[in-house]
């Protein structure tokens, strides 16, 4: 997602990609379906009308579940609740092991209940709507996004990196790569607890592709609707630009290109346009840190299976080692 188009080998060159980076208004939205992004923008600013929140009990989950909530009071929006037994597994285990699993996974959901009804006074049927559903996990929480038309899904994540992540794939980055709908992600490394949708600095990490796009609209909107400032961030891996003399004027060039971005929908937000030279991943993470953000926001592309695991791809890895939610929207897909 985050590799440049063309690795460049000199100054001219790299002036030539920078003029070639696209300035055209962001894609737009559509309908909920399987062709297309469907953030619900309005002229207004973000329309979220219902969120699915998925659980799995843990720690992460627990505090995505707060958040999730939290989001729903803001935009008093429809709330689901919604855990997946992986019934499979355990009808692999012997007809016992399902019976017992899915006893349990009642028994969770009866006290998640009662933690919210105690800690926030939520009350189920008014605030959220209680889901046990079952078969594999990714899939399950988007067939249930689409029958009840979210405009968003929070997820939390354990951060599961290295050969696990390889073997056994992320959920979360399943959900966010095939959703439709912007997804906000919560990681194990939160650096404090989140309490209420209320973004002061928003950072918005592009790479110009479609998705990236997709992303800046949306991010702009949230900003203008939140009084929030918004940082936009470009990170060039290109060892070449150190030697460059028109250095300056190079990077002048990509600021601009970084707020053609926005275009119109930057009138009434707070910008500032970044573009810092280093590794993808930790240059993210740095300035994410450095500025205090309090949501990452970038574009994402579609799964592809295997190789993601394989690849290890930056999405992923930024989404599990932020410090802040993020909120990832994928770019249009159109079906073949």
């Amino acid at each position: 997602m985050w590799k440049c188009p063309v690795r460049l080998m000199g100054a001219a060159r790299l002036r030539a990609w920078a003029r070639t980076l696209p300035s055209r208004d962001p894609t737009a939205w559509g309908e909920w379906s399987r062709k297309m992004v469907t953030a619900q923008l309005n002229p207004l600013g973000v329309g979220i009308h219902s969120v699915l929140i998925a659980t799995d009990f843990s720690r992460c989950s627990t505090v995505a579940v707060n958040f999730g909530l939290e989001l729903a009071q803001e935009y008093r929006a429809k709330a689901y609740v919604v855990f997946v037994l992986p019934s499979d597994d355990f009808l692999i285990a012997g007809p016992d092991a399902y019976v017992a699993a899915k006893d349990a996974a009642r028994r969770d959901l009866l006290e998640l209940k009662a933690e919210l009804r105690h800690t926030h006074s939520y009350a189920e049927g008014e605030d959220y709507h209680l889901l046990l559903m079952e078969g594999e996990a990714a899939q399950s929480i988007l067939d249930c996004a689409r029958q009840n038309k979210v405009d968003a899904i929070v997820v939390g994540t354990h951060g599961r990196g290295g050969l696990g992540k390889m073997l056994m794939g992320s959920v979360a980055e399943r959900v966010f790569r095939q959703s439709p709908v912007p997804v906000m992600t919560v990681g194990p490394h939160l650096h404090r607890a989140a309490r209420g949708f209320a973004p002061r600095n928003i950072l918005l990490a592009a790479d110009f592709t479609p998705a990236s796009e997709c992303a800046a609209h949306y991010a702009s909107a949230l900003a203008r609707e939140r009084n929030a400032k918004l940082t936009l961030l470009h990170v060039l891996d290109h060892p070449e630009l150190s030697g460059v003399a028109d250095r300056a004027e190079i990077m002048q060039g990509i600021e601009r290109k970084l707020t053609a971005l926005i275009g119109q929908h930057a009138e009434g937000v707070q910008l500032c346009c970044r573009v810092e030279m280093g590794k993808v991943v930790p240059t993210i993470l740095h300035t994410e840190i450095e500025i205090d953000a309090d949501l990452l926001v970038m574009g994402v592309r579609p799964w592809s299976g295997l190789l993601d695991r394989l690849m290890w791809p930056n999405a992923y890895e930024i989404v599990r080692e932020a410090a802040c939610p993020v909120l990832t929207v994928r770019g249009k897909v159109v079906q073949q």
